[in-house]
């Protein structure tokens, strides 16, 4: 009988512990009547640090690389390039540019078939903190080089655990730039059950140019657009007095002829070493990264098979890419439409009127500086930068009952994919957002009950400026 006793105090002791331990999950798990879904911000390229042979001794950051590593890779370059303004020995200099990449990028090369190599990893977490408003959103950062479809199922984790953390069950997304990636390869493999609504902004649904171009061998240093990238920077960077006065510099050294100066020497070394750097280093190192072959668009994707891969390309990663590529960029679409559809809110923040990086053929075209506008708006019709429509253009899709042709006449919208719930900024530079946008995301929160266009508010009308100083974001005129 004692025995018996002494049984009982021990799974009664041992159920105690076991309440105690599991009560503070149990509470959050219950439902929350707070009325507003928990905000997961879907993060942009970089958002998880890389770590090579992480929780050892020989630990070390691969991406992104700390700036002792930049200062060792410059350090390597200096005799090189001393010897090379000396004997013009352009054949020595390749390969200690080709040696310096290697170091400081090389262990960030995927194995063939996709998958990151078992040394290099990350510490992302699931969060603990059942805190939530529209304030205080949920981070979710990823491995920019994995298969977006892999990250997808990460992405599900993490929404299932917000969901139970918080008591909710919905979840709001804010995807930023290549967060948009992964949110449309989450839409296209786990639906749209778990999600109240969702924010794009400057994501490449649709791909980017510089990934594009990278991916088939196209270099081209543009002195225009050299200089406008130098000068639409200072203008969304630097406002005011101080942006004034390095404007004022730029235009100065365009006028002496220093852009072009430059670019006549950068296109010298690009004419005799791209061979070089592409077979030696950027080729090996971007290959079978799943994620930046997701920044493809598809006017280049085939081309950029054959010139990456070559002629025995592995097939699971081809596989692998393809599945990307055919089956969510150019079915995004279908995809928002779906959502749209299926009672989900969409807001896709598209920036334009900024010169895109001046590395590329498509230099011409409009951009926030890294992502095309036709991209990131899925589909708008656009004017090359700084250039506009005729003056008797008139849009395209004439099924559309609204005027979708920007103030400006540089845009198009009504040949977007969802062209009611597309917004333009003009003059944001990729992903630069002050209190201006925080407005309008809190507008669009506050409201997404139901399906928001860019009709439900007189303040924030299709084509919007972005007024820096002011930190504003005020209708287009």
């Amino acid at each position: 009988m004692k025995k018996l006793m002494k049984a009982s105090v021990s799974i009664f002791l041992v159920l105690t512990m076991v309440f105690a331990l599991a009560a503070p999950s149990l509470a959050t798990a219950g439902k929350c009547d707070c009325g507003e879904d928990p905000i997961i911000y879907v993060a942009a390229l970089g958002s998880a640090t890389l770590y090579k042979d992480a929780d050892t001794e020989n630990e070390k950051v691969v991406f992104r690389p700390e700036t002792g590593d930049y200062v060792k890779m410059i350090g390597s370059l200096i005799v090189p390039i001393v010897k090379l303004v000396i004997d013009g020995n352009y054949d020595d200099f390749g390969d200690s540019l080709v040696g310096a990449v290697i170091d400081i990028f090389g262990p960030l090369a995927n194995a063939e078939n996709g998958d990151s190599t078992p040394d290099i990893t990350t510490k992302e977490e699931l969060p603990t903190d059942p805190t939530h408003s529209l304030e205080h959103s949920y981070y979710f950062g990823y491995d920019f080089r994995a298969d977006p479809l892999v990250v997808a199922d990460d992405l599900n984790e993490y929404v299932e655990h917000v969901k139970a953390l918080t008591g909710h069950d919905k979840v709001r997304f804010r995807a930023s730039s290549m967060g948009g990636v992964m949110a449309m390869a989450y839409f296209s493999k786990y639906g749209s059950d778990d999600v109240k609504s969702v924010i794009f902004q400057n994501c490449p649904i649709k791909g980017t140019a510089v990934a594009g171009a990278l991916f088939c061998g196209e270099v081209e240093i543009n002195p225009t657009a050299l200089y406008r990238y130098a000068s639409t920077a200072i203008t969304t960077m630097v406002p005011g007095a101080g942006g004034d006065i390095l404007q004022v510099l730029v235009k100065t050294l365009n006028f002496v002829g220093l852009f072009k100066g430059l670019t006549d020497f950068a296109g010298g070394l690009v004419d005799k070493l791209v061979g070089k750097v592409f077979d030696g280093a950027l080729i090996p190192i971007f290959k079978a990264n799943c994620g930046i072959w997701a920044f493809v668009p598809d006017e280049y994707y085939e081309n950029a098979k054959k010139f990456m891969l070559g002629d025995n390309p592995n097939e699971e990663l081809v596989k692998r890419i393809d599945a990307y590529h055919y089956g969510v960029q150019q079915k995004a679409d279908v995809i928002l439409n779906g959502l749209i559809a299926d009672g989900v809110p969409v807001m896709i923040v598209s920036a334009t009127n900024v010169q895109r990086t001046p590395l590329v053929t498509a230099w011409k075209n409009d951009s926030d500086g890294t992502v095309d506008t036709k991209y990131s708006s899925v589909g708008a019709t656009v004017a090359d930068h700084a250039e506009t429509f005729s003056a008797d253009y008139s849009q395209v899709n004439t099924a559309c009952t609204h005027n979708h042709i920007s103030p400006d006449n540089r845009i198009d919208a009504s040949t977007c994919a969802l062209p009611e719930q597309t917004w333009f900024v003009k003059d944001m530079m990729h992903c630069t957002t002050h209190d201006g946008h925080g407005e309008l995301y809190r507008w669009f929160w506050e409201n997404d009950d139901e399906i928001l266009t860019i009709r439900s508010n007189p303040a924030y009308p299709q084509f919007l400026q972005n007024d820096i100083e002011n930190q504003k974001l005020v209708p287009q005129e």
